[in-house]
C-alpha cells in the first residue's frame, strides 16, 4: 500500500473512532469540536487523533464528567488528565491556558485540549493549508514522518510541514540540516 493509500485508511479508522467516543455527547457544554491536526489534514503515519474545543467557559468538573461519560461508554486503557491553567499553561501566554487529556483507546492516542480563552488558534487553517498541498508535497510529508527517527517525538508535524511545502525539503537528510539552521 502506497503512503498516500495509507494514511487515507488511518484518516477513515481516525472518523470511526471519534463516532464512538462522542465527544459531542460527552461534553455538551464546551461547544462543537475541531479536529485538527494529521486527521484533518489527511496525513496521518501513526494512530494520534488531535481535537480541540474553545470554551472559555468550562470547568475542570466538566471536562472530567466528560471523561467519565466517555469510560462509561467505551473501553479507555487510560486517560491523563492536566489541568493547565495559571504558571501551569503550556507556554507562558496568558491565552494558552488548557485543561488537556490524552486518552488511550483502542490503539489510539486521542489529545482533547479544551482552549479557556477564544482567540485565533491556526491548528484548522494549518491543516486545512497542509492537507491542499500537492501530492507529491503529502508523499513527502508522509515519508518523512514515517522515517524520521525522532518523529513525533522531539520533531513534530509542525516542523516537517514547513520545511517541505516552504523549504522544499524531502529527504530525512535534508529535514535535519534544515532543523539545525
Amino acid at each position: 500500500m502506497d503512503l498516500l493509500a495509507e494514511a487515507e485508511a488511518l484518516q477513515t479508522e481516525a472518523h470511526e473512532v471519534l463516532r464512538r467516543l462522542d465527544l459531542e455527547h460527552a461534553f455538551p457544554s464546551l461547544g462543537p469540536p475541531s479536529l485538527i491536526g494529521s486527521a484533518r489534514s489527511g496525513l496521518m503515519v501513526l494512530r494520534d487523533l488531535d481535537v480541540m474545543f474553545t470554551a472559555p467557559s468550562a470547568t475542570a468538573c466538566e471536562v472530567l464528567a466528560g471523561l467519565a461519560d466517555i469510560a462509561a461508554r467505551v473501553e479507555l486503557l487510560s486517560v491523563d488528565f492536566r489541568d493547565e491553567r495559571g504558571e501551569r499553561r503550556p507556554t507562558p501566554q496568558l491565552t494558552d491556558e488548557r485543561f488537556y487529556a490524552v486518552l488511550g483507546y483502542a490503539g489510539w492516542k486521542v489529545e482533547l485540549t479544551v482552549w479557556l480563552h477564544a482567540v485565533d488558534r491556526p491548528h484548522v487553517a494549518d491543516a486545512l493549508r497542509v492537507g491542499a498541498a500537492s501530492d507529491e508535497e503529502k508523499e513527502a510529508i508522509l515519508r518523512l514522518k514515517s522515517t524520521y527517527p525522532v518523529y513525533p517525538d522531539a520533531v513534530g508535524g509542525s516542523d516537517i510541514y514547513p520545511a517541505v511545502l516552504e523549504h522544499g525539503v524531502r529527504s530525512t537528510e535534508e529535514l535535519t540540516a534544515y532543523l539545525g539552521s
